[in-house]
Order: C-alpha cells, then sequence, then structure tokens
C-alpha cells in the first residue's frame, strides 16, 4: 500500500491547538496553476485530519511523486496517500463522475482505501455530457481544457434552459437517477438537433449516459448528503487543510478576463465551496515556483520570447504537439546558449518538464516574477509561501543570462508601475546539491533572503527537486546579508 504511517511527521510542524474546536488552514497556488501544490499538500497532510477541495473539477492536474510511481489527481484532495487523512469535495466544486469513478478504481489498485475517508458534497455540480460537448467546441478562444467546467458552472448559474433544470447536482443522483439521467439526455438531444442532428461527440456522449447507472453505484457510498458534516468535525476539533485546484490568477473574477478559469479560485472562497464557516480560518498558505509558467493564453508578463512563445504554445497546443515533439526538432543545451530569449524559454520546459498534466501541451515559461508575487500576496494576506523549483534556476546558469534573471521592483516597497529585471548571480549546483542534504550556503540563504524581501512573505519551504525529500523546511526567521544583484536591460 502507498501510503505513509499514522505517526509520521510533516516537514513542518503544527502546534496543537488549545481550543475544543479545530481549524482551516488555507493552501493556493499564487501563479498560473501548476506550481505543485499537491506536493505540499503531501507533505503537510500528516499534520490534519481532513484534506478539502473547494473548487474546480478534472481540469485540474494536481501531480505527486509516491513509491509506486509518479500519480496525476484530478478531482481526489491530495491528501488520498496518507491514510489517517480523510478527504472532502467540497460544494464549489464540478464533478465528472465517470472521470471520478476511473480516478477511484485507480488509487484502489494501487492498493490504497477509500472506504469511510472520502466525503462529496451532495450539492456539487454534475459535469453532463453537453457540457463537455460545449467546452470542446468553444474551448480554442480561452485556452481551456474542454472538459466541459466552465459550462457546468454557467449552467449551475442559469439553473433552467428550455424549460428544463440543468443545474443538476450529485444528490439528484441519489434521489432520483432514472429522471436525472433523462434530463441530461433531453438537454444533450436539444443541443444536438439545434446544430442540424450532428456532432462528433455524439457517440460517446451516448456511451457516458449509457454507463452512468454503473458509475452513480460506484459513487454513491461517498455522497454526503449531510451539507454540515465538515462543521461538524471541525466544531469537535477536526483540523482541515483546504486545497485550491487552479491558482489565484486564474481566479474567474480577480484574474484577467476572459482568460481564467470558470471558478473562483482566491483563498477566501474556501469557505463557500467548502462547506465551512470562516470563522475556522486559521492561515493561508502559498505555493509559487521559480520557473512560472502558464498553459492556455492569456497576460503572461515575465514570459521569455513574449508573443512569440504565446503563439507558439498555442499553435502546439492546437495540433497536440507535446515534449516528444521538441526533443525530435532541439537540442536544450544548445538552444539555453542561444541569445533570444525565446529559445531560453523553449530550453527550460525541455528540461524541466513544463508540459501539462493532464493534456501534456506545452507551458508558456517566464522568469519568477517576484513584483507580481508580491502583489498576489499582500492582495490575499498570505501568511507563507511555499517555492519548488528552486533546483530548475541552476539552469539560468549555463544561459547567456549567466545568473538567475527576477522581475522585481527595484524597492521591495516600491509602487512603480514598470518592475526592472535584475540578475541574481551565484546559485549553484552545489547550493541545490547541499540543500537536498539539509544544509543551507551562503548563496542559499541570501537566495531565500531576497525573495522574501522582494516577494513580501517568509519561505516555508523550498522545492530542490520532485521527490518528497526534496523540500527543505525553512524557519520563518533566518536573519542572512542581503545579496547583490545586476541589472539586466
Amino acid at each position: 500500500m502507498t501510503s505513509v504511517s499514522c505517526s509520521a511527521t510533516s516537514h513542518v510542524s503544527h502546534q496543537p491547538s488549545s481550543r475544543t474546536e479545530g481549524y482551516a488552514d488555507v493552501l493556493v497556488g499564487l501563479q498560473y496553476g501548476d506550481e505543485g501544490k499537491a506536493k505540499i499538500i503531501d507533505a503537510l497532510a500528516p499534520g490534519y485530519d481532513v484534506i478539502a477541495r473547494f473548487n474546480g473539477g478534472a481540469n485540474a492536474g494536481h501531480t505527486i511523486d509516491t513509491p509506486r510511481g509518479r500519480v496525476a489527481l484530478r478531482q481526489l484532495p491530495s491528501g488520498v496517500f496518507h491514510p489517517c487523512a480523510e478527504l472532502y469535495i467540497g460544494s464549489g466544486c464540478a464533478i465528472n463522475p465517470w472521470k471520478l469513478a476511473e480516478e477511484i478504481e485507480q488509487i484502489r489498485e494501487m492498493g490504497v482505501s477509500l472506504e469511510g475517508r472520502l466525503r462529496i458534497s451532495a450539492r456539487a455540480a454534475i459535469v453532463q455530457p453537453h457540457h463537455m460537448a460545449l467546452d470542446r467546441t468553444a474551448s480554442h478562444t480561452i485556452g481551456t481544457t474542454g472538459n466541459g467546467i466552465g459550462p457546468c458552472y454557467a449552467d449551475r448559474a442559469l439553473r433552467v434552459r428550455n424549460d428544463t433544470r440543468v443545474n443538476l447536482m450529485l444528490g439528484d443522483l441519489l434521489s432520483n437517477e432514472t429522471e436525472t439521467i433523462a434530463s441530461m439526455r433531453q438537454v444533450f438531444t436539444r443541443m444536438i438537433n439545434a446544430e442540424g442532428g450532428t456532432s462528433p461527440w455524439m457517440a460517446e456522449m451516448s456511451d457516458l449516459l449509457l454507463g452512468l447507472p454503473r458509475v452513480a453505484q460506484t459513487l454513491r457510498e461517498y455522497i454526503a448528503p449531510d451539507r454540515s458534516w465538515l462543521a461538524n468535525r471541525v466544531a469537535n476539533g477536526a483540523r482541515v487543510l483546504f486545497e485550491g485546484a487552479q491558482s489565484i490568477l486564474l481566479d474567474v473574477v480577480d484574474g484577467s478576463q476572459p482568460y481564467v478559469t470558470s471558478s473562483h479560485t482566491v483563498p477566501a472562497y474556501a469557505y463557500v465551496g467548502g462547506d465551512l464557516p470562516p470563522k475556522y480560518h486559521r492561515r493561508t498558505i502559498g505555493v509559487a515556483k521559480a520557473i512560472v509558467s502558464r498553459v492556455g493564453r492569456g497576460p503572461f508578463p515575465s514570459e521569455l520570447g513574449g508573443e512569440r512563445s504565446a503563439q507558439y504554445c498555442d499553435e502546439a497546443s492546437q495540433s497536440r504537439r507535446g515534449a516528444a515533439d521538441e526533443l525530435k526538432q532541439h537540442l536544450p543545451d544548445s538552444l539555453l546558449q542561444s541569445s533570444d530569449p525565446f529559445d531560453v524559454g523553449t530550453a527550460l520546459r525541455m528540461l524541466t518538464g513544463e508540459y501539462g498534466t493532464g493534456t501534456g501541451r506545452p507551458r508558456r515559461i517566464g522568469m519568477l516574477d517576484l513584483a507580481q508575487l508580491r502583489e498576489v500576496i499582500k492582495a490575499h494576506a498570505i501568511d507563507c509561501v511555499y517555492l519548488n523549483k528552486v533546483d530548475c534556476l541552476t539552469h539560468y546558469v549555463h544561459s547567456t543570462y549567466q545568473g538567475v534573471p527576477v522581475r522585481v521592483h527595484r524597492e521591495a516597497l516600491s509602487h512603480d508601475a514598470t518592475p526592472d529585471v535584475l540578475i541574481y548571480p551565484g546559485l549553484t549546483e552545489r547550493s541545490i546539491a547541499l540543500g537536498r542534504e539539509g544544509t543551507l550556503d551562503a548563496a542559499m540563504q541570501g537566495f531565500i533572503d531576497f525573495v522574501e524581501r522582494h516577494a513580501g512573505a517568509p519561505l516555508a519551504g523550498i522545492g530542490l527537486g520532485p521527490e518528497r525529500a526534496s523540500l527543505m523546511a525553512l524557519s520563518v526567521h533566518h536573519p542572512v546579508p542581503h545579496a547583490a544583484v545586476e541589472e539586466h536591460g
């Protein structure tokens, strides 16, 4: 069985609460997604009783490296490999029941039991066949994954279409399975008829509907009709860690319209979509990564290669070109030596594996943007930050930058409209190797101090590789001298 024991300690210790009641912490990504949130959840899980999801659906791939290999979770909370942790999927989520049943079966085959551990809010929305068909038709405009999440949330707000209820929830499968499936079929059939009676997905969607009774039977034991289940657990002392799906900069309101996801991703929404009163909030944990990336269209201020990179990744996504194709065409070490930032970005994507977890599409690559990070941290009162992929920054040493390019406001407290790009020198493979052994040399300590000053929050840990053991916990207080940086024009 792939798990850790109940007595295992996490990388960050949690002080026991003096209150009878429990509390909730919220963990969110601070950039455009793919920051390695699941890795941090996996490390922190032993310090909590419940790991809970509050937004998104199968459009979010959370990757965990386990002793049995790499696992991509799309709807199950990332604490699944910790047998002491209960798992909760809140009403703010959009559930693809077919994919969730497959994911549950995959976890079972790995020897992990979910019996008595997993609960799904009966009020979570169902992603229906017509949602997937609609999303695939229109996904290119925004750059969505085609999983039907946006149309599902739209129908939640619409409620009724053509006198037919379209806001269907998991609880409807419990109370009236036949009527619920008939309603889905009716809406999908009307959509097909409106398009002239043909659809490239007609056969696939019909098969999904035929298989839904079997899928419903798989999920039935996990669906929780009691809307106050989580609140009752916390009132009796449970500690909850909320896990955000997509990240803050993709929030449906707070992000850059229209290039955002379709749900609320900000930490405050955890208490709406996660079905818990906000009075239990304790702290907010942010996760970022040093090699910044973005999937899909939209603004990306630190992107290496700018618009050329955005266009290339968009075309590669449409033609389904991914890592294997780039490896056939390029030698990353040669690209790294180029004076063209577009080439450097391509090299970094190849060397650091920046391809979509669920789609395989190439991610747009950008330099570490501490100016942007500072704005997000201040706006959402982030208490501490985990910074992943710090080890990957050493690739820059072998590039024409000869150091790590970082986007910052020259003065940490400055409100200048246009940040500078500075080159941080001296971060080497030796610093990374020592860090993996638990030692911070002067170069790494200087880098940590530099990040904290410009980001405006303490680093709780740094990721020096994909493995569990490569996450290095940091003390909140570690006074070190300020490091010198060079301006890069």
